[in-house]
């Protein structure tokens, strides 16, 4: 049985004058609700290993966890708003703009504290609304169904970590995003995890050319199956799966790493696995394509990037985030 969601019961948003902002995901069991009551859902999820019992105690243990937050906050006496990451996008007043440098965060509370409730994906999607002076802290509020890498806190270390924090025990770390600009001059959230680039269509050959500028530039003119540009934190996701190691999060070096790059026998791609240095170097690609793509921390955040068009991103230091880990 699905539970409501308590946002309607706090006021404005977003609102300055609270404490804290608590933003949470929406389980599995409501994103798929109508899905799983008719007959040709139901077959599909049971053939995933799914049933309704499954996904209904993985709500319950969500919504358990959100409700030992609040109750904690409010014994706190720590006044906070409430909303999902729906909300942020369809707020009446229009959806909730990107944090960008020299302005102030997206989300704002009395404490600059922004808690995320969920897992991973619920955490990078909040923090592109997250800069500034506000600080991140993630909870992952069902470990046994999510990873929950950049989450620091737990169900079972909840109460102690949120007084640690909120005593300033505990201090954030200082993790720099990849900044990403659009020749069309789109502006794009700042990737705490990875960028990729390349064709709209996965069967389709992505074509582009590659250049690194900094001390050592170097260009190349390559045909893949796309390129993925990572932050250290973002080392242990998708690109770690190409041997590059694993930075620490706070580390100022970035990857790169091309997707099935091609061959030819007279043009052998070298750029294919960089360790960069984000002090002194950035990467420019030029789409070739007239149905680029780019997708920031996962494929909801996407622009389009047509023939002749480029993308510039770097490791900068605006993008700085403050996060618990």
């Amino acid at each position: 049985m699905l539970s409501p969601h308590p946002s309607d019961e706090f006021a404005a948003w977003p609102s300055p004058t609270v404490d804290v902002v608590v933003i949470q995901k929406r389980t599995a069991l409501e994103r798929y609700a109508a899905e799983f009551n008719s007959d040709s859902g139901r077959s599909y999820f049971l053939r995933d290993g799914q049933s309704d019992q499954t996904l209904q105690k993985a709500h319950d243990q969500h919504c358990q966890t959100l409700d030992s937050l609040l109750t904690l906050l409010t014994q706190q006496r720590i006044s906070f708003a409430l909303r999902t990451l729906d909300d942020l996008v369809a707020e009446k007043s229009g959806p909730l703009s990107f944090f960008q440098s020299g302005k102030p965060s997206g989300l704002t509370s009395q404490l600059n504290l922004v808690m995320s409730v969920g897992g991973d994906g619920t955490l990078l999607r909040t923090s592109h609304y997250v800069g500034g002076g506000s600080r991140l802290v993630g909870i992952n509020s069902v470990p046994q169904h999510s990873v929950g890498h950049l989450c620091s806190l737990t169900p079972d270390t909840l109460e102690a970590g949120i007084a640690k924090i909120l005593d300033d025990k505990q201090k954030p770390k200082l993790l720099r995003r990849l900044v990403a600009r659009t020749s069309t001059g789109e502006h794009l959230p700042y990737a705490l995890n990875d960028i990729y680039f390349g064709h709209q269509h996965p069967a389709s050959a992505s074509r582009y050319n590659l250049n690194i500028e900094g001390p050592h530039s170097r260009s190349e003119k390559q045909l893949s199956s796309g390129v993925w540009i990572s932050t250290a934190a973002g080392s242990t996701a998708a690109i770690r799966s190409y041997g590059l190691g694993t930075l620490e999060p706070t580390s100022h070096q970035f990857l790169l790493a091309v997707r099935e790059p091609y061959n030819q026998h007279s043009h052998h791609l070298t750029l294919t696995k960089l360790a960069l240095d984000g002090d002194n170097e950035s990467v420019t690609l030029f789409s070739r394509m007239r149905h680029g793509i780019v997708c920031v921390d996962g494929p909801i955040t996407a622009s389009i990037l047509g023939f002749g068009e480029s993308l510039e991103v770097s490791l900068g230091r605006e993008g700085v985030l403050k996060l618990f880990l």
